[in-house]
């Protein structure tokens, strides 16, 4: 018999993560493209940035090419956009948020709300979503350079400066808005990986997910 899901996180009801949720009400536009393969996972944590940020949209797929808003974003002019992606030529967010508008467009520009797309995936479904949506090569792409290490303690991260997306999102907000709070989304991201934790018990994340000592000679 299948578990009861909620309705809004989709979670078995038993590890719904809404009771741990509050609004944050920023002012970047938060767009999320979240690769279909991560709709129903249940320490996806795309859910926790939806649920808080007031001011945050989610399209899932893979192409968006015929999607309405993906359309409006890629081709309205005068965009204060930028794509979070660490291509070798991206910007560091500071520099972004810093910039000064050089030409008459760009100073039109400047008055626009910033709006920030955040790929949802892994690695592997982030370039899928990159190389079947060219026009997002065409964005202005910023960094995030991780000023700490990441709380994401049960998944086994490919870099050591990992950072899972609430937490991306949270600190690029820290760095655009520092007079927002984010906390909400990173105390919902911990009650989530510690419900997590005590649901396998110690033995199994010691085992599992912490790494052990070096040996000393």
């Amino acid at each position: 018999m299948p578990r009861a899901r909620c309705n809004v996180c989709c979670n078995a009801v038993m590890s719904c993560i809404c009771k741990w949720t509050s609004p944050i009400f920023n002012q970047t536009n938060i767009v999320l493209l979240q690769h279909s393969d991560e709709v129903k996972k249940p320490l996806g944590t795309a859910k926790i940035v939806s649920l808080c940020l007031q001011n945050a949209l989610v399209k899932v797929g893979v192409d968006f090419s015929t999607d309405v808003d993906f359309d409006r974003l890629m081709n309205f002019p005068n965009q204060n956009l930028a794509m979070l992606y660490p291509s070798e030529s991206a910007l560091e967010l500071h520099s972004w948020r810093n910039r000064k508008p050089d030409t008459e467009e760009e100073k039109q520009t400047e008055t626009v709300p910033k709006t920030l797309i955040v790929l949802d995936g892994t690695w592997r479904n982030t370039r899928e979503i990159m190389n079947v949506n060219p026009a997002l090569k065409n964005l202005p792409a910023v960094k995030l350079t991780p000023t700490i290490q990441s709380n994401y303690r049960i998944r086994k991260a490919p870099f050591a400066d990992s950072l899972s997306t609430v937490e991306a999102v949270s600190q690029a907000l820290n760095i655009l808005e520092p007079e927002t709070s984010v906390d909400a989304m990173s105390l919902s991201f911990q009650h989530m990986i510690d419900y997590q934790i005590n649901r396998m018990g110690e033995d199994v994340y010691l085992r599992n997910y912490v790494q052990p000592p070096s040996l000393q000679d």
